[in-house]
């Protein structure tokens, strides 16, 4: 029997529908504030998302990362980023035929390329001074905020170096090969590798505006490639050295990444990116709890009686 299809939340509908995620569904509630809520199937990702901004919020926060403002049980209020995804930016600037192939129709500038980099590396590298990889890289999960510095988010996949990684889609994540020995056709453990090979497609994507072997319909045969490091052809210099580095897993370490990210020309060339300041943070804070008491008390109510029918 075929599932029901699950139907957007009515309880929701007077506010503007952003996005339908793996896990969640997202609205913006007004100009600058987002509403996150789990999708059904999804709610301990989404508490596993709310464990990580507990440990995150213990710490002082990362420009690089989308904080929250305030968290309920089935419920997150996020900053809206006007900037849309690095996925939808890409995307934008493409053009699709009906047979598949894709015309690029512009890229990002190389200050930008390289901003976005640096941005993006900044990120993995204090998720990793943490213990943590983000463990879903990829462009949908990749903000742009209004000044086009890189916010990245979604952390319901977030896990401690070390542990056991069942990988995602290529590009962004590879099967081990030969060089694994008993591990070959596993993702292996969480840690620099997988990181840096997930952040190695992102950049190829970013400088050539498509993903790598997005023209290649035969997944199977995409998967074999990467195993066996068969990759897109590459330039010797540059944020291609990079890529390069990154998909062979030459990095030690996301922080030797981030340092050599931070050499690139269009690194420190565009305005560097800040986290929200403490006072519009508080003030936010208590524009969410008056909401929440407020215009959408009947939406945490409803929220409440959802949670407690889960648990």
């Amino acid at each position: 029997m075929q599932a029901a299809i699950e139907k957007p939340p009515g309880f929701l509908a007077k506010f503007r529908f952003i996005s339908r995620g793996a896990t969640s569904w997202v609205y913006q509630i007004d100009g600058d504030l987002l509403l996150k809520i789990p999708r059904r199937q999804a709610i301990q990702a989404f508490q596993d998302e709310s464990i990580i901004y507990d440990e995150l919020e213990k710490r002082e926060p990362s420009p690089y990362l989308l904080q929250s403002i305030v968290r309920r049980p089935g419920l997150n209020f996020l900053p809206f980023m006007n900037g849309g995804s690095l996925e939808q930016r890409i995307k934008g600037n493409q053009r699709r035929g009906s047979g598949g192939d894709i015309e690029v129709l512009c890229t990002a500038s190389q200050e930008q390329s390289d901003q976005w980099t640096m941005e993006l590396a900044g990120a993995m590298a204090w998720l990793e001074s943490l213990g943590f990889v983000h463990g879903d890289l990829r462009p949908a999960n990749i903000l742009l905020d209004g000044a086009d510095h890189i916010k990245l988010a979604d952390f319901d996949s977030v896990s401690k170096i070390g542990s056991t990684c069942f990988g995602s889609a290529p590009p962004w994540a590879r099967l081990q090969g030969n060089e694994a020995g008993a591990a070959k056709g596993t993702f292996g453990t969480h840690g620099p590798r997988t990181e840096q090979f997930a952040f190695g497609s992102i950049l190829y994507t970013i400088t050539r505006g498509f993903e790598p072997y997005e023209d290649e319909h035969d997944s199977s045969q995409v998967l074999d490639w990467l195993q066996n490091m068969e990759f897109p052809k590459l330039c010797e210099t540059g944020t291609d050295g990079i890529i390069d580095k990154c998909w062979k897993g030459l990095y030690s370490s996301i922080q030797d990444l981030f340092q050599e990210t931070t050499w690139l020309e269009g690194a420190a060339a565009l305005p560097l990116s800040t986290a929200l300041d403490v006072e519009y943070l508080t003030g936010q804070r208590e524009r969410c709890h008056r909401l929440l008491n407020g215009e959408m008390k009947d939406v945490l109510e409803e929220l409440g009686h959802k949670w407690s029918q889960q648990e």
